[in-house]
């Protein structure tokens, strides 16, 4: 059945006349009763009794209306649904994140859902070599991570560089400086993160430590850098990550000294190349971009928490 029959249906129905119903369908009254007449004879019923000069429906013909009408409506709201989406105002945003990187989502996701109310959004966390192959299997539209990465096929945005940093309790008395020198770090057991695939934190730093002359006392890795943290918080031990990481605690009950000398970790926006990428992963991308760009200008690692 051609939707257009629903639409003279209904029409002649909210009218309550075929002469007012042909006037706003823009088309003569003949015309409109013999769709009417041939609807009726599709669907084998009376929908209109024909001995009344006012619209009469029969019981069958309530029972179409009523259909035809959820029918129309639902097709109106697909067509705006999906024009919403193409507009990238509307839909699923999916990203995926490491753990120490989602301190750089907060913000740009409350400013973005002010904006465009009807996106939603699905997050999903693993270490870096995960988040690649969430880019590569279509799960997620855009990636944010550490470099470097291992895939070739992905466009990469550099959003911020950070210092390594080596975090304990607040309560500790074990650092009284901003700063430590990484030999220091060889009296101490430490926990770092460290990922599946290619170089990343963990081999920086030990690499590092070892061109000072020793191997670190790493007692524990994980690519989740809440877990961590929370081994820090109970006095397990010392840990070494990026400074943005130490925002996923509560203010105040960790502190950190930058390692010296300057060990850094880069944070990246990725994207797969050659793929279509829907109007909101592309203004989503612009904005955080944006958004990151102006938070570096205003201090050395980006909080949005404020």
């Amino acid at each position: 059945m051609e939707l257009r029959k629903l639409l003279y249906f209904v029409t002649i129905v909210e009218e309550g006349q075929i002469t007012r119903a042909a006037k706003r369908l823009h088309m003569a009254q003949p015309p409109l009763s013999l769709q009417l007449k041939a609807l009726e004879e599709e669907l084998g019923v009376t929908l209109i009794q024909r001995n009344t000069k006012s619209i009469e429906l029969t019981q069958a013909g309530w029972t179409f209306f009523h259909r035809a009408k959820e029918i129309l409506n639902s097709i109106d709201g697909m067509i705006s649904e999906v024009k919403e989406q193409g507009m990238g105002i509307a839909g699923k945003l999916s990203i995926g994140t490491v753990m120490s990187c989602v301190s750089y989502l907060p913000k740009p996701i409350q400013i973005f859902k002010k904006k465009y109310p009807r996106v939603n959004f699905q997050l999903w966390e693993g270490d870096s070599h995960r988040v690649e192959e969430l880019l590569q299997t279509k799960v997620i539209d855009l990636g944010i991570t550490r470099l470097p990465v291992e895939s070739k096929n992905l466009n990469i945005v550099r959003l911020n560089t950070e210092p390594l940093v080596a975090v304990y309790p607040s309560d500790w008395t074990g650092f009284q400086r901003d700063t430590i020198h990484i030999k220091k770090l060889k009296e101490y057991s430490l926990m770092i993160l460290h990922g599946q695939g290619g170089k990343g934190l963990f081999e920086l730093f030990v690499e590092s430590c070892q061109s000072f002359g020793f191997n670190p006392n790493i007692i524990c890795e994980s690519p989740d850098v809440a877990t961590l943290l929370t081994l820090v918080d109970s006095g397990v031990g010392i840990a070494i990550v990026p400074k943005s990481a130490i925002q996923l605690r509560p203010e105040g009950t960790l502190s950190s000294s930058e390692i010296v000398p300057l060990l850094k970790s880069e944070t990246a926006l990725i994207w797969m190349k050659d793929r279509h990428m829907s109007k909101t992963a592309e203004r989503f991308r612009e904005m955080l971009i944006d958004y990151v760009g102006h938070s570096s200008q205003a201090k050395s690692t980006p909080s949005f928490n404020e």
